[in-house]
């Protein structure tokens, strides 16, 4: 990578992923004068669309759209004195998403080898606007840029719960372009109306065949591919549930290899997806198979084995997506790899997606079997955001960085950035750090620091003038709260006999500092931000719920330390320090509630209603909870203002009850 320019002021610039070439030249291009967009006329519509939404942003004129006559792939951002001039030069072999863009006082050029990097090229002409502006001025510069890896992929999991509407999957979808992302996948179990089996996918929580073909001729126009998926042996636990399909069950989890339904079933479900997408790779899954070889396919699993069992099912898949369907395989690579003396047995052609989240030193062990034994194959890395209030950012950034780095070393001709919704109380929003840095780094081969990448992110992604964001993620990157698990904020705070209270209060505190500063610089960002702003109320969301976490226990320390005063109180001033006992309590209730309604407001931006109540209905449990000990308040109270004893705390349910 090469960066050039006085004063480190290339390296200052905010750009993701970071241009392999920049060289920062004297002068400066100025925006407010009257321009004019000029391209190849069947190219002008969505990029001139794409410029003047930045410039609108920026509070700029918009520039007038000029077909031009110019050859080749080239567009053009300039005054009304722009000068014929040679196009920046591409390097040598460039591919199709190459290009070269030069910002001169008279305007910007931008050439490419083909329509990709064309696009790509005004994806850094937007990011040039919206992040590196001063005033109305970009800097003059020259940039070559290219991918290192071909193929760079993000995911939404449609199928634990949310599921993504079709404007959401669009917005995505824009956003991954934005950051030269070329497939947007998705995750499948039973979210699907099959129109064969309309029993399967829920009626409010499905994706339907409209919106998926709608969306891949969307993501064409960005030349961002969608790549199908559907899960094709475990993870089967919500289809074979129905009794339709009890006899293909080899477990409850998984299906029967040995029953010849289970591969019309699988035809069935393919033929309503894979003829949709245009993209020829499909993804049949086939990962974490634990129970093969424990039903009615024993039998064969002890004479051939469970790995030759294995590689039977997925021949026979590849005999459908293949041989019916013209998609090449792809596959998860967990299970072949715990059989290695079978991973030869599969068809060459698959194309091998070896994953892991972890964050440790080296993945190579995960990615040598495949290259040696001459598959193609991604890595799959993770954005750490699974059964979380927010992803667990420092591991994703270590897992991605190291994850590509070692795919690239060995030839990977793909990244596969995963988010997974398990507990089914994600939303997409907070992903978009961990996908950015998944774009930054198959681009680059993970050769940009991370500290780089997050003081740009705020600026590319929002608009925003300082570095709040990077400075919030660093906040929630703080070791008491950085991937608060869900299972944490759902904790009955009750539940538990209480210790030494000030080791606790200090142990609460400290989750309170970092949690309360990320929201003031996401507020402070909010305020900055032109673009994406609305994604900024997920990270709030999710940072309030950590310090509302901390606050329950730091009230119901507060409670149990007036409850204890009232038990040793007289009649009426035990009735005062009852009360002081309720209020906290009251004000923890108060904040679940709001909690509760923002959670839905911000579900049902992104997602269909379908699991909406699977949240809701743990918001009620905790509400509930916190009635019924306010109600063994009340009731003390009475009992103190009749002279009568008070409960034990344990009888009003502020203490677990003794066994």
């Amino acid at each position: 990578m090469m960066v050039i320019g006085q004063g480190g002021e290339a390296v200052s610039l905010r750009l993701i992923p970071y241009p392999k070439e920049v060289v920062l030249a004297q002068g400066a291009f100025g925006l407010s004068q009257r321009l004019q967009v000029e391209a190849a006329a069947g190219q002008l519509a969505l990029l001139s669309e794409q410029i003047n939404t930045d410039l609108a942003r920026a509070r700029l004129k918009p520039a007038p759209l000029q077909a031009s006559k110019a050859l080749g792939y080239s567009l053009r951002l300039v005054g009304p004195k722009a000068p014929e001039a040679q196009p920046p030069q591409l390097r040598a072999g460039a591919g199709p998403e190459d290009y070269a863009l030069e910002v001169r006082p008279w305007g910007v050029t931008i050439c490419a080898a083909g329509e990709p990097g064309l696009f790509y090229g005004v994806q850094t002409l937007r990011q040039l606007i919206r992040a590196n502006r001063q005033g109305d001025q970009l800097p003059c510069l020259r940039i070559r840029d290219w991918p290192s890896i071909r193929w760079r992929a993000f995911q939404d999991d449609l199928t634990r719960g949310p599921s993504s509407t079709l404007a959401n999957l669009k917005d995505q979808a824009e956003l991954g372009a934005f950051f030269k992302l070329n497939i947007f996948t998705y995750y499948m179990e039973y979210q699907y109306a099959f129109s064969k089996h309309p029993e399967i996918g829920p009626k409010d929580g499905s994706l339907t065949p409209a919106e998926l073909k709608t969306l891949a001729a969307h993501a064409q126009r960005l030349h961002l591919n969608i790549l199908g998926n559907q899960q094709s042996f475990g993870h089967f636990t919500a289809i074979l549930a129905h009794p339709e399909y009890a006899a293909l069950r080899e477990t409850p989890y998984l299906l029967c290899p040995t029953n010849e339904r289970t591969y019309q079933l699988l035809d069935d479900l393919y033929s309503e997806v894979a003829p949709l997408l245009p993209f020829p790779f499909f993804n049949v899954c086939c990962d974490e198979t634990e129970g093969l070889g424990q039903g009615p396919s024993k039998p064969l699993a002890e004479k051939l084995g469970v790995g030759s069992l294995y590689v039977q099912h997925l021949k026979r898949l590849h005999d459908l997506i293949q041989g019916k369907y013209g998609k090449r395989m792809m596959m998860w690579g967990d299970i072949i790899l715990r059989h290695p003396d079978h991973l030869g047995e599969l068809p060459k052609d698959t194309v091998m997606l070896t994953w892991g989240y972890d964050a440790r030193p080296s993945f190579e062990d995960q990615i040598i079997p495949f290259a040696k034994s001459g598959y193609e194959f991604f890595v799959c890395p993770g954005v750490n955001c699974w059964s979380r209030v927010l992803p667990h950012f420092s591991m994703a950034t270590t897992n991605i960085r190291n994850f590509v780095r070692d795919g690239a070393k060995h030839g990977a001709i793909g990244v596969l950035n995963t988010a997974w919704d398990d507990d089914g109380e994600n939303f997409n929003a907070p992903n978009w750090p961990g996908s950015a840095w998944g774009a930054e780094c198959a681009w680059n081969a993970s050769t940009i620091a991370p500290e780089d990448f997050n003081r740009r992110l705020g600026a590319v992604l929002f608009g925003e003038r300082g570095d709040h964001f990077g400075r919030a993620l660093e906040s929630l990157s703080a070791p008491e709260i950085c991937g608060l698990p869900n299972a944490e904020f759902w904790k009955n705070e009750f539940g538990q006999k209480a210790g030494n209270a000030e080791t606790e209060r200090q142990q609460w505190e400290k989750w309170l500092t970092p949690a309360r500063a990320a929201m003031e610089h996401l507020q402070a960002c909010r305020a900055e931000a032109t673009a994406n702003a609305e994604l900024l109320d997920y990270f709030m969301f999710g940072a309030r719920r950590i310090e509302v976490c901390a606050q329950r226990r730091l009230d119901r320390l507060e409670a149990l330390a007036a409850y204890a005063s009232a038990l040793k109180a007289g009649p009426g001033e035990a009735e005062t320090q009852i009360a002081k006992a309720q209020a906290p309590l009251r004000r923890s209730r108060e904040a679940l509630e709001g909690l509760q309604k923002r959670f839905a407001e911000l579900w049902l931006r992104e997602n269909k209603p379908y699991a909406l109540d699977w949240t809701l209905n743990r918001y009620r449990e905790a509400l509930a909870r916190y009635d019924a000990i306010l109600k063994g308040l009340d009731d003390a109270r009475t009992a103190a203002q009749a002279g009568r004893p008070l409960p034990a705390p344990q009888a009003i349910g502020l203490e677990p009850a003794e066994r």
